[in-house]
């Protein structure tokens, strides 16, 4: 484990870049940036967002000595994570009960991307009208 925490890129609802402490390869965050980092709350009954709130059945998997894990936090939410140790970067998605449902609702997140003029879109632009949307990457 790093023996101070290093600022690291977290993609989530919001791109935020807490203080983080890496242990083997985890991100071990504060408890207090829980709310900026993925809109839910540590408290005693769980982890929590306004009024719901997801009980914690084993705490000993989000506890340690520096923080919460942000690994075993994503997966109590239900959420898949990504970590780039190298690169200090963690990827949250969306829970997978939205996953199960995008496709049966035949609707995509409003994702905003740059065009081919470096102009900012979201797929909500073209809402009510067919889009094709190609991804590439070189890597």
């Amino acid at each position: 484990m790093a023996a101070i925490p290093q600022p690291t890129t977290v993609l989530a609802e919001n791109t935020t870049v807490p203080d983080v402490f890496w242990d083997a390869g985890r991100p071990i965050v504060d408890p207090s940036d829980l709310a900026a980092i993925l809109g839910w709350e540590l408290k005693p009954e769980g982890l929590c967002r306004g009024d719901s709130c997801v009980p914690i059945l084993d705490w000993s998997s989000l506890e340690h000595p520096a923080g919460i894990d942000l690994t075993a936090v994503a997966d109590t939410l239900g959420r898949p994570v990504v970590v780039d140790p190298d690169a200090r970067m963690v990827a949250v998605g969306i829970p997978s009960s939205e996953r199960h449902r995008a496709p049966l609702n035949r609707q995509a997140p409003d994702v905003r991307l740059l065009d081919l003029q470096g102009a900012q879109r979201g797929l909500s632009e073209w809402s009510g009208t067919r889009r094709l949307l190609v991804a590439f990457s070189t890597w």
